[in-house]
């Protein structure tokens, strides 16, 4: 007599449920009461954490960042196209110059970039000691078209040594320095950079 052996208990469709229909798993969900707590615990946190957000030096750091970059993008860039590139600052920014011609000036065709300091920002040396004695804002006795430059040539090397210094606005209305103030060291032969913070009356090398 042969055996007959039943499927196993959780084989086929179960009693009670038709084929092709699905049982609905439940789904985790925030009711609006939760919403408006979570929402409510952010707005104390910003209301405790923004007054405590200095915009002014976080615009600083953000504008030296992009002077440091700028002047690294001349340098790297006349080293690879073999000729010159010029920053020319002023008050409110700079301009970034490629000098295909190298004659020191800007012609049709040549690459043009102009760059603006945030508002908060300044070219400025507040209440800080002066770098290797150099006071201005910006120390290159080069001038392009009236404004103070610097080139960097075809070997990487800078048209002279100098000192850019940044400062919130703040600080360079009450001339003193309240640990605003940067300052970008170039050197001549070899144009690389040095960065430096005033902190606790003196400088400091990074940023």
């Amino acid at each position: 007599m042969a055996c007959r052996i039943s499927p196993p208990f959780w084989s086929g469709t179960p009693p009670g449920v038709r084929k092709g229909n699905s049982v609905p798993l439940p789904q985790a969900a925030f009711t609006l009461i939760e919403l408006l707590t979570v929402l409510a615990v952010a707005g104390i946190l910003m209301l405790i954490v923004a007054p405590r957000i200095d915009v002014p030096r976080f615009q600083l750091d953000a504008a030296m960042r992009e002077v440091g970059s700028a002047i690294a993008v001349a340098r790297g860039r006349a080293i690879l196209r073999q000729h010159d590139y010029v920053l020319i600052f002023d008050e409110n920014g700079f301009v970034l110059l490629e000098d295909s011609n190298n004659n020191g000036k800007s012609d049709p065709g040549e690459e043009r970039r102009t760059v603006q300091l945030p508002e908060r920002v300044r070219f400025d040396r507040g209440g800080a000691t002066p770098i290797l004695g150099l006071t201005e804002a910006i120390s290159f006795t080069k001038m392009v078209e009236g404004r103070p430059a610097l080139t960097f040539h075809r070997n990487g090397a800078a048209s002279e040594e100098g000192v850019i210094y940044l400062t919130s606005l703040r600080a360079a209305r009450a001339d003193d320095s309240s640990q605003d103030t940067r300052a970008l060291q170039i050197e001549r032969a070899t144009g690389r950079v040095r960065c430096f913070t005033y902190r606790t009356l003196a400088w400091q090398e990074g940023c």
